[in-house]
């Protein structure tokens, strides 16, 4: 330690030993920025023109989703007696995916699964009688013979030319009582009067319509539409069944069983949830577009969807609907779309209500010219880029950059495909503004 504090107190060897400290350094900062700088020159290497086939679209954001989806939940209290499904099971509309006990609900639902068993009977008692439909093939029977006589007598009153008639008269002749009316008849063959016809006419169009009456009621029952008394037999097993359905949770259509909240013997409270399904044939997702893009979108346009929780996956489908009304969202005018997307493979993860990434292609597929982002320069005139010619020398060339795809930037200008182009070693390309103006 008194040899350090020595040393340091000697000036002159202090001073020797930092010059010495310089040196060093100086003579090491070549060997550390060499890398740098050989790196720096292998990436101004001349640069090509290109074609690349481009496409005009517009990108959006918004959930995967289901349709149809639901949330199923307990209609009552009680315990759970059996689970039926598990995460991942198909099921059918209709099907029980759980079930309480009975004796831990409500009285009321005890009673219900008895009513249910004397409705059902008695509903099968009202439909296997069948005396509705006998009574309606009766009354049809006599509606048509009733129609057929009506027809008949107006056919004959409007042909035959012997008709049998009566012709009533009334003469006044004296009596020794005074003056009174004598009536006679007479008998006769002939046309039918006008009157009669008429009558006949009315007669017959209100036998057609107690036929057609008859008729209707005929073929409601043949084709099973129910009487009164069935209609009223069914509204009591429908009754009964609605409370029944309150032990169980029931599939309202076929899907894919996502979550199962309960398990054997677990404490369920009324409108707790209990299974999420859905149907991932059908998926789709509801973005929001800007008013400056939503002219440019069509029934129909192709879209790409990815998802933040799916690296590397891409899922296509077309844009299947366009709401007209907008909406403010965050000061600005926004427009839903919605984009069903294609059939799946059912081995792919599908997170439910995961943001989703939507590209919307709005134009097909055209060649364009692309350059390197590094051969890209700026100054006061605007974009250029330097082409190298055959005998070393550079040619300006004023461009319009337009998309960045990857490492290439869309451009028009008097270029050709397979052109040589000098790296830019000065300024660095910034991406044109959406919005105009200057840099």
């Amino acid at each position: 330690m008194n040899v350090i504090q020595n040393f340091w107190k000697n000036k002159t060897l202090r001073n020797v030993s930092i010059i010495i400290l310089v040196v060093i350094i100086l003579l090491t900062l070549p060997r550390v920025f060499a890398p740098a700088n050989a790196s720096e020159a292998t990436t101004k290497a001349p640069a090509e023109v290109i074609s690349i086939e481009l496409t005009e679209t517009i990108e959006a954001s918004g959930s995967l989703q289901a349709q149809p989806f639901a949330s199923l939940s307990w209609k009552t209290n009680g315990v759970v007696e059996s689970v039926n499904v598990e995460v991942g099971d198909f099921v059918k509309k209709g099907d029980v995916l759980l079930i309480l006990q009975p004796d831990s609900t409500s009285a009321s639902i005890i009673s219900a699964q008895a009513d249910l068993i004397t409705a059902q009977e008695d509903l099968e008692d009202v439909l296997s009688s069948g005396t509705g439909l006998a009574q309606a093939a009766i009354d049809l029977k006599e509606a048509q013979e009733d129609y057929d006589k009506a027809v008949n007598y107006l056919k004959y009153l409007q042909t035959d030319q012997n008709v049998p008639q009566t012709l009533y008269t009334a003469k006044l002749v004296q009596t020794r009582n005074g003056w009174e009316y004598k009536y006679e008849s007479k008998n006769f063959k002939g046309p039918a009067p006008k009157e009669w016809i008429l009558d006949a006419e009315n007669d017959l169009a209100l036998k057609k319509g107690l036929l057609e009456d008859a008729q209707r009621d005929y073929d409601r029952l043949l084709a099973g539409e129910e009487s009164n008394e069935v209609l009223a037999a069914r509204a009591k097993v429908d009754a009964a069944q609605t409370t029944v359905n309150s032990l169980y949770i029931i599939a309202p259509f076929d899907g894919q069983v996502l979550s199962v909240d309960n398990r054997v013997g677990d404490s369920v409270d009324a409108n707790e949830l209990s299974v999420n399904m859905a149907n991932l044939n059908q998926l789709y997702v509801e973005t929001q577009v800007d008013e400056s893009d939503i002219a440019n979108v069509k029934l129909g346009n192709q879209a790409e969807v990815t998802l933040d929780a799916l690296n590397g996956v891409v899922f296509t489908g077309q844009v299947t609907s366009i709401n007209p009304v907008g909406e403010v969202v965050s000061g600005l005018v926004k427009y839903s779309v919605r984009v069903d997307l294609d059939k799946v493979d059912e081995e792919v993860f599908l997170p439910l209500g995961a943001t989703a990434n939507v590209t919307i292609q709005i134009t097909d597929a055209t060649a364009t010219l692309a350059v390197p982002i590094t051969t890209i320069h700026n100054d006061s005139q605007g974009e250029y880029v330097l082409v190298i010619q055959n005998d070393g020398t550079t040619k300006r060339v004023e461009i319009v950059s337009g998309a960045i795809v990857d490492d290439y930037v869309a451009v028009s200008g008097d270029l050709q495909s397979g052109e040589t182009l000098k790296i830019n070693d000065g300024t660095s390309f910034s991406a044109p503004n959406p919005f105009g103006g200057g840099e």
